[in-house]
């Protein structure tokens, strides 16, 4: 309590002074036709030193007010506008004069020949420039070993969320480049969590143009951001990088990398490192699915990256259930290590190639304490489940890439990616099963060994060619091909003792083996021809195919240890062919900022299921005539579409997967095509001048023939599913963000965000021959403030709270409710010099937790950053991880008809010294940063 009482005395204290200041304020227009100038940037600057004060933005009629403004100091007004000289004049304001009012400011029209030279001390925070939105790095204060992410989420309206995704104004960032170039793929997690923030000059931040023209609707709304960051001068010819070690309490290490070298048209990256923290060293972009070594993972040919981070402090990386560093799902302690190389060459504007590997190394050991409560009327079956077990997973991924741009018109993107994964995971698990009625029904020990090896590759081709005459006009051709060939190996031995209603034990020890080869592609070509102002004509056509084998065996262990008598039964082979044909015919009208497009889509699809052993052949023909329509207004986006979804191969295979005896899965060839009906709305809103964000996201899907699985619980306490087609399964979600800056002076500055997440699910629940219809509620909303004084003093604070409810409409089945709360403050102090202090508290509540687990946790980190060395390029960093050792990783859930608690191993208390040294401007003139650059 005492922390943050002085905290809030520091804040008033702040506002007082705040209260006695002056402000400045008046309009501008070009000196030649005197138009009003908007978003121009108005920046005060303390003139002796160009320290920044505060600065803002004109309105739409060009005026400006700036507030905040200290008395009786020598200041520095600053007016810069794209395409216009700056504008410049220095003042004084005092308790009798503290205002001062510029009615009519002309702004000469810069030189066509050269642009004027801005000193680098004087540029403003941030520039508007067309659709570009320029930030300058040096306004914003970071910790001396703070990376990209770090400068980030100071920026107005950019949000950086737990997990590393980044958004600008309420749009996801699609890629992030380095001097125009990619790094390391295009994932924006690379470059924001590898590189130091202080080697950054602009942040600039666009429309991804690529993804525009991919589109055929030139929707901007409907498109993400790309992130550019330009290097500091000295350093694009130069190098700067950062190699950290450190070690800790209870054995604990961390030792890392990076080094970047520029030569004018080269780009080269290498990193590396590992930790046994429970994280990962860096994100993946490009890897490609590892291999399904979960049992109820799908080997997907689609690319899914997660990058998770736990209350418990921890995070990883993972790509389709694979894991490449950090904890895992569901807790454990990991150790990781990896590696990676990228290079790219432009040797022009118009053409660029680049080539990047992978290597990921992870190894988690997990202890995991589960409870799973399913209930049946009065009834209520609870399985207990002790984990042990430890997984090794290791990857590599190679890619190659190249990017034509002969002219301004015409583009060409080719990129290529293999990866090679291989995970072990071996468990052993003690399960009790029992009724509250009738006592124990089962004892169990499990002991597995799964193992999985995939080779995949995928390649992908977009063309668009734009006319030069008729603006709008484009064909683009893109062409995408997945070939996956995946093995799972799942050895099983286990005894059962069941109790209820005859005693009797059951062995069962197996192997089960899957052979997984898949081929995807798919080759479509768009075309958008405009005939007038107001109206468009857009086609499109695309062709997809999809060849899958599944090869499955299960085999008994014979007297000599071997796996090698075949159980029929357990054992298939499943051949998949399927392809569509989808042909769309739209109509574009446009009225001034309204745009109406409808369409009609033809869609034809034929699926062969063959049940290869006996020669069995399921097939679906069909063809379809579906509606799509579009409508934009400004920022304001809705769509509808109509769609027939073949079920994933997963819920085809028949036979019985039994590889974990407790939870036992069999397919179901006969399922139908799923009808569903999607409606989305969206809405972005973006004040520059009041730094003020709103976005909006709406979605609903109504599905028939849906897949859902019907659940059979035996006297033991051993689960069975299916899946079966069931009609009126209804989802809705809700999400929406508010971000808010206040720039009031150089003592204070206040950022503050709000957000929520909704969602109504609706579907058919069939358990044990009982149906009902169930109903999940979902409300999440966090909200968080960040207060910054004079770059001495950071104080962040966040909230997040999530209430989770199952009902159902037969009252067999009593209503859900899960409740779950975290509370997340961060205290920053940067004085004296060369010192700065951080501390943060971590606490977690979780209701209605069942009796014997934690119900709260509170973690308590601290950490000194001492800087030394010429230009601070070194940092050493004392730190300590959970000071009270009361961190836990506690998951809490209701699903269906069931509650779920979870508990794993979570990183303990440690103590931990790291030493960082930052290497720059290697092989490169060491300039100081007062010369001029051009283009303000």
């Amino acid at each position: 309590m005492k922390y943050f009482s002085c905290l809030l005395i520091t804040f008033l204290f702040a506002q007082i002074a705040f209260a006695q200041s002056g402000s400045i304020s008046g309009q501008l227009y070009d000196s030649q036709n005197s138009k009003e100038l908007a978003l121009a940037t108005i920046t005060v600057f303390n003139a002796a030193d160009t320290t920044l004060i505060t600065y803002r933005l004109s309105n739409d009629n060009g005026r400006f007010k700036v507030p905040g403004l200290p008395l009786n100091t020598a200041l520095r007004f600053l007016v810069s506008y794209s395409g216009y000289e700056t504008y410049r004049k220095e003042f004084t304001l005092t308790e009798s004069t503290p205002t001062l009012t510029f009615d009519s400011l002309a702004m000469n029209q810069a030189s066509a020949q050269l642009d004027e030279v801005v000193l680098v001390a004087e540029r403003p925070p941030v520039i508007i420039k067309n659709d570009t939105i320029e930030f300058n790095a040096n306004s914003f204060k970071t910790l001396p070993n703070a990376l990209v992410e770090d400068l980030l989420k100071k920026l107005p309206g950019v949000q950086v969320d737990k997990d590393g995704n980044i958004s600008v104004n309420g749009k996801p960032v699609n890629r992030m480049m380095v001097d125009g170039k990619n790094f390391f793929g295009s994932d924006p997690k690379m470059a924001s969590r590898n590189l130091p923030a202080d080697i950054i000059d602009k942040v600039q931040v666009t429309d991804d143009k690529e993804e525009l023209a991919n589109r055929m609707d030139d929707n901007v709304n409907a498109v993400g951001k790309v992130v550019n960051i330009t290097l500091k001068k000295g350093i694009k010819k130069g190098a700067f990088g950062k190699l950290y070690a450190g070690g800790g309490t209870d054995e604990r290490f961390e030792t890392g990398g990076i080094l970047n070298v520029f030569r004018d048209t080269l780009q080269v990256s290498l990193l590396g490192y590992a930790n046994d923290l429970n994280k990962p060293g860096f994100g993946f972009a490009e890897l490609m699915d590892a291999g399904g070594l979960q049992r109820s993972n799908s080997n997907l040919n689609s690319r899914s990256i997660t990058n998770m981070s736990s209350s418990s402090g921890g995070s990883s990386v993972s790509v389709n259930g694979i894991n490449f560093g950090g904890m895992q799902s569901g807790g454990g302690l990991a150790t990781s290590k990896g590696a990676g190389i990228n290079i790219n060459h432009a040797p022009s504007l118009k053409q660029s190639i680049f080539g990047q590997y992978f290597f990921g190394s992870v190894i988690v050991n997990k202890k995991v304490n589960s409870n799973i409560q399913q209930f049946n009327g009065d009834t209520v079956i609870a399985n207990h489940s002790n984990l042990d077990g430890k997984v090794i997973s290791n990857a590599h991924n190679i890619g190659l890439g190249i990017k034509l741009k002969p002219d301004a018109f015409t583009t060409f993107l080719a990129s290529a990616n293999y990866t090679n994964g291989r995970q072990n995971d071996n468990r052993n698990t003690l399960v009790k099963s029992d009724n509250n009625f009738t006592g124990p029904l089962s004892t169990g020990n499990i002991f597995q060994q799964n193992a999985a090896n995939t080779n995949y590759y995928k390649h992908s081709i977009a063309y668009t060619k734009s006319s030069e005459k008729i603006k709008g006009r484009r064909i683009s051709i893109t062409h995408l091909l997945d070939a996956n060939n995946a093995t799972n190996n799942y050895i099983t031995n286990s005894v059962i003792t069941t109790f209820s209603p005859t005693p009797y034990d059951s062995l069962l020890s197996q192997m089960r083996t899957e052979e997984i080869p898949t081929l995807k592609i798919s080759t479509g070509v768009g075309i958008r021809n405009p005939f007038t102002k107001w109206f468009a004509l857009t086609l499109s056509s695309r062709y997809d195919y999809n060849h899958l084998k599944i090869e499955t065996g299960t085999f008994s262990r014979d007297d000599n240890g071997d796996y090698k008598t075949q159980r029929e039964a357990l054992s298939s082979n499943f051949l998949r062919n399927a392809t569509w044909f989808y042909n769309t015919l739209g109509f574009e009208f446009r009225i001034k900022d309204l745009v109406i497009t409808p369409a009609a889509r033809t869609l034809w699809q034929k699926s062969e299921n063959v049940l290869m052993q006996n020669n069995l052949s399921v097939l679906q023909n069909r063809f379809d005539i579906l509606p799509v329509l579009n409508i934009t207004y400004k920022d304001l986006f809705f769509s509808y579409d109509k769609n027939i979804v073949l079920p994933d191969y997963k819920y085809l295979i028949p036979v019985v997967n039994n590889s974990n005896p407790y939870y036992v899965v069999k397919g179901n060839p006969g399922l139908l095509p799923a009808i569903t009906q999607n409606f989305s709305a969206s809405l972005y809103y973006n004040n520059i001048k009041q730094k003020l964000n709103f976005s909006f996201y709406l979605s609903a899907v109504f599905t028939d023939r849906d897949v859902v699985q019907k659940i059979n619980v035996n006297e033991a306490g051993i689960q069975t599913m299916q899946p079966i087609n069931a009609d009126g399964s209804r989802n809705t979600s809700l999400n929406y963000n508010v971000s808010k800056d206040v720039v009031t002076m150089n003592d204070i500055r206040v950022k503050g965000y709000t957000g929520g997440w909704y969602s109504y699910t609706s579907k058919f629940l069939f358990y044990n021959e009982t149906e009902s219809r169930e109903t999940d509620w979902v409300f999440s909303q966090w909200s968080g403030i960040s207060t910054n004084i004079k770059d001495k003093i950071e104080w962040n604070n966040s909230l997040n709270l999530l209430w989770n409810s199952a009902k159902f409409t037969n009252k067999f089945f009593k209503p859900l409710k899960t409740f779950q709360s975290t509370l997340k403050s961060e205290l920053i102090v940067r004085m004296p010099k060369h010192f700065a202090w951080e501390t943060s508290a971590n606490y977690q509540f979780n209701g209605l937790v069942p009796a014997g687990l934690p119900r709260n946790s509170l973690r308590l980190d601290a950490a000194l950053n001492i800087t030394m060395l010429k230009g601070e390029r070194a940092v050493l960093r004392l730190a300590v991880w959970d000071l009270l050792n009361d961190n836990n990783h506690v998951n809490f859930s209701a699903n269906r008809n069931m509650i779920s608690s979870v508990q794993s191993n979570a990183m303990g208390r440690y103590f931990m010294a790291t030493y960082s040294y930052n290497i720059r401007k290697i092989g490169a003139p060491n300039k100081k940063t007062s010369q001029g650059i051009f283009g303000y």
